[in-house]
């Protein structure tokens, strides 16, 4: 929203929302991380597996030539290892 941009459809929902795969995709997940969290979700790893696994099958091949991949990192990690260790830092 802050760049006036479409936000790009959820990769998990790519089949029921095809007209709006032209603004791209996202594969993020909401609570993960790098490591596992507790969300049970696909952690950051796998949405790469995941977004390596679609450039692979060519489908999508014309628009990655023009794209522009976005990794973001939150701190779910550092919250999930304060939580894993009663919140010591030690």
């Amino acid at each position: 929203e802050y760049l006036h941009l479409p936000s790009p459809v959820p990769y998990s929902k790519r089949e029921q929302f095809k007209w709006l795969r032209r603004y791209g995709m996202n594969f993020a997940y909401a609570g993960t991380g790098v490591f596992d969290t507790f969300t049970g979700l696909p952690d950051m790893t796998q949405q790469i597996d995941a977004f390596e696994q679609l450039i692979k099958s060519g489908l999508y091949a014309e628009h990655v030539n023009s794209s522009v991949a976005f990794v973001s990192y939150a701190g779910n990690d550092y919250l999930v290892y304060l939580v894993r260790n009663n919140f010591s830092m030690e």
